[in-house]
């Protein structure tokens, strides 16, 4: 699969790597792709992967990937074009100013996306897991949950799938709307890992029989 990850910063540089160690074909949207810096990671990173604009890296991508600080998100979509019919991941948390959402209760980070890039479908997912556990890894020999929303059943089958080669353990919690209770998820998370009480890395897990 040809997948676009726009950003490359920690959550961009870790679904690179990982996804492009399962044989998938990714290209690194960015502002600067000729900088030293993405240089260097596509060298680092090898065969598969390649940068391009925001908008190159999307041409002939069966999944686009939103890995950008939310400051960035409507310009980087904007960049994108024409998205109609597109599936795109929207991994990124309404933060500002350091640990605050911009937008909740009424409305979400991912709703928001939905409405910028027009047309496409929109799962929102990859935004409750710490950077460094991108490649699958177990805690406690138990799977990270990773809850996906949206409002196309085959764009979330193909999503789930893409993130279940990954080594996580997907459960659909629903519509886009979903999203006004997944982005505080994530502020909890990070707000327990910044205490170092409970370990150096941590995720959520939903149980169940």
């Amino acid at each position: 699969m040809r997948i676009a990850v726009i950003g490359s910063g920690s959550v961009g540089t870790g679904l690179t790597k990982s996804w492009s160690k399962l044989g998938h074909s990714i290209a690194i949207g960015s502002r600067s792709p000729g900088s030293g810096r993405i240089v260097g990671l596509v060298t680092e990173i090898g065969s598969g992967i390649e940068a391009a604009t925001v908008a190159e890296s999307a041409v002939g991508a069966d999944i686009i990937v939103l890995a950008v600080p939310w400051s960035a998100a409507e310009v980087s979509i904007e960049a994108l074009g024409d998205l109609t019919n597109r599936i795109i991941i929207d991994a990124t948390n309404p933060f500002v100013k350091g640990l605050n959402l911009e937008i909740g209760h009424t409305d979400s980070g991912g709703e928001q996306v939905a409405k910028w890039a027009t047309g496409a479908h929109v799962v929102k997912a990859l935004n409750i897991v710490d950077a460094r556990l991108l490649d699958g890894k177990k805690l406690n020999n138990r799977e990270i949950t990773i809850p996906i929303c949206g409002n196309d059943p085959e764009a979330k089958k193909i999503v789930a799938n893409l993130i279940t080669e990954l080594g996580f353990d997907v459960i659909d919690a629903g519509k886009l709307e979903v999203s006004r209770l997944l982005e505080p998820l994530c502020l909890l998370m990070v707000k327990l890992s910044m205490k170092k009480t409970l370990g150096n890395e941590i995720g959520f897990r939903v149980l169940r029989d």
